[in-house]
């Protein structure tokens, strides 16, 4: 059998692809198991959903009917007055791509990045040290293949120096790019904090691939101990994946629970109880002041005068949008791009998208919402409209030794949580406002029965 007769399916709260040309080997699923033929208790590997939270990906290139030279050269595209250019190719970058290309087969597209563009999936990451993957191991296809699957132009390790929104062209290190459309998938960066000492600048700040691949060198050089500055989302995902690898770990973190933004507190204490017990070492209510060299490695010194020695510090403070081309272009800007609900921002011929982008002072940085930007995004530019509608995101905690599911408003005005179930196999907790779910958390076995709750909000 053909594997173009094979079809693939994506969790859109992780954007893990399930291709039955390949399966799950991992997870007992051999290559050419149908997506029917999948057990129902199957579940996904990155954030441990089930197979009926996957949804059939539209095999773009089957609606390709784009006349192109054979000669072309996809790496040198100059664009043109009706061309449509992405920049970035991160999940964002991506997901509007295939958007547009199933929406409009026909339509000129560049995608732009300043990386090599590598399609992959980003929330693997943090999870990936423990299962021994080297950066290469992580990516699904080189962005050559991937603009050839959409029938797409691509211009990678191609940095925008400028925007000239009067000519609609922006100026390259590798030349200039005309646009008719323009869309910023520009991603964002992990917050700087203001740490001192001679060793401050080794601070290591893991966001993609590149450098994933640092910190994979530095933990397999021999060193013993990591601390880690954050306790939310990312840091507690690399703390487990960490000490399930061997590593001693340290968690540093102003506040005084993990995940205390998001989770219910008796929920958060039971994460610190699972990661202290498997021997991640919890240091709240402080930060890192001072980072300098030492024989033994590093020494940091935290905001109580404390002192600790390190072999590595690893960055899990949060993100920050990228917004300098925005605000050189003369773009509306807050904590992001600031866009409407069609991702448009303040200048007609451009739009915004995923983590740099801000919806009434909001950035929806999980893949979810992105992908449901991509949508209405793609409807707008093809005279459609489709708003995206700013629903909470389903958020999957990565952390194995205790997985969990979180749905929380940004705003609950006082709405406590309550708990609903408290069992073996996992806690349910549920925000309510009158008679209607608008948010819950659940731990243990029951986090995979996040999908089914998520369609029942409320919202």
């Amino acid at each position: 059998m053909s594997t173009t007769d094979f079809q693939r399916y994506v969790c859109d709260a992780c954007g893990f692809i399930y291709d039955e040309a390949k399966g799950d080997p991992d997870s007992g699923l051999l290559p050419g198991t149908r997506y029917d033929d999948i057990p129902d208790d199957w579940e996904c590997p990155l954030c441990g959903l089930t197979k009926s939270d996957l949804r059939l990906l539209p095999e773009v290139a089957a609606l390709q009917q784009v006349s192109r030279s054979p000669a072309k050269d996809r790496k040198n595209n100059k664009g043109s007055k009706n061309t449509t250019v992405i920049v970035g190719a991160g999940v964002a970058g991506w997901s509007v791509a295939e958007a547009l290309r199933r929406r409009d087969p026909g339509r000129p597209i560049l995608l732009v990045s300043a990386c090599k563009g590598y399609v992959y999936p980003k929330p693997a990451i943090s999870m990936a040290l423990s299962q021994g993957k080297t950066a290469e191991d992580l990516i699904n296809m080189d962005a050559e293949t991937k603009a050839l699957e959409l029938g797409i132009d691509v211009r990678t390790e191609t940095r925008i120096m400028r925007v000239d929104t009067n000519k609609k062209r922006l100026v390259t290190v590798k030349g200039g790019i005309e646009y008719d459309k323009l869309i910023l998938a520009l991603g964002a960066h992990q917050k700087e904090l203001p740490v001192t000492g001679d060793a401050s600048s080794s601070i290591l700040r893991v966001n993609d691939l590149q450098t994933y691949k640092k910190l994979k060198e530095k933990v397999e050089s021999g060193i013993k101990h990591i601390t880690i500055l954050g306790a939310g989302l990312i840091g507690c995902e690399f703390a487990d994946d960490l000490t399930k690898a061997g590593y001693q770990v340290t968690v540093i973190d102003p506040q005084e629970q993990p995940l205390s933004s998001l989770l219910p507190e008796a929920m958060s204490q039971q994460l610190r109880e699972k990661l202290l017990f498997n021997g991640v070492e919890w240091r709240f209510g402080v930060t890192l002041t001072n980072l300098d060299d030492s024989a033994d490695g590093y020494l940091a010194t935290l905001s109580d005068d404390s002192n600790l020695t390190t072999d590595l510090v690893l960055s899990a403070a949060g993100l920050v949008a990228n917004t300098k081309l925005a605000e050189k272009i003369g773009l509306v800007t807050d904590k992001g791009i600031c866009v409407d609900s069609d991702m448009k921002t303040s200048n007609p011929d451009i739009y915004a998208i995923g983590d740099c982008a801000s919806i009434d002072g909001e950035i929806f940085a999980y893949i979810e919402p992105i992908r449901r930007q991509a949508e209405a995004l793609s409807a707008d530019i093809t005279g459609l409209h489709e708003r995206f509608m700013p629903l909470p995101p389903l958020v999957k905690v990565k952390t194995p030794s205790l997985p969990l599911s979180i749905c929380r408003p940004t705003e609950v005005n006082g709405i406590e949580w309550t708990i609903v179930s408290e069992q073996t196999k996992g806690e349910y907790f549920e925000l309510r406002k009158g008679e209607s779910i608008v948010g819950f958390a659940l731990s243990g076995k029951l986090a995979s029965d996040a999908g089914s709750i998520y369609k029942q909000l409320n919202i």
